[in-house]
């Protein structure tokens, strides 16, 4: 219904409540925030397993456990890298969150800790 002909109505496309309100193509601001604040407690998580690991294998020996290690793998970098990713991903995230394309900065960091997870799975199993 408008104002000049009370007969005619105006049908828009109906949405469902579950349906995600996209602007533009681009995620919700509050999506970025949630995804980059979100890594932290990931990070803390990475951590913890990486300890774990590590822990695992205290009673190894080269004779005990033949296959330990990978070859050049730096726990190091696997372990004080988590924290330093979600940090980079929550600074780089106040520049980026109300992009298009922002919701790309947290994803690629929650990759980096999954892959960190992964590597460390792989090389540190006894």
């Amino acid at each position: 219904m408008n104002g000049k002909n009370p007969d005619q109505t105006i049908d828009s496309p109906a949405r469902s409540a579950t349906e995600p309100a996209l602007r533009d193509g681009r995620a919700p601001s509050w999506l970025n925030w949630g995804l980059a604040i979100c890594t932290v407690p990931g990070a803390a998580i990475v951590m913890l397993f990486a300890l774990g690991a590590v822990m695992s294998t205290a009673a190894c020996t080269a004779r005990t456990c033949p296959g330990l290690g990978g070859g050049g793998f730096d726990f190091g970098v696997a372990f004080y890298g988590a924290p330093v990713v979600a940090f980079v991903v929550i600074v780089l995230s106040f520049f980026t969150a109300k992009r298009r394309t922002g919701i790309v900065v947290p994803l690629l960091g929650w990759a980096l800790l999954i892959a960190d997870v992964a590597v460390m799975a792989v090389t540190v199993a006894p």
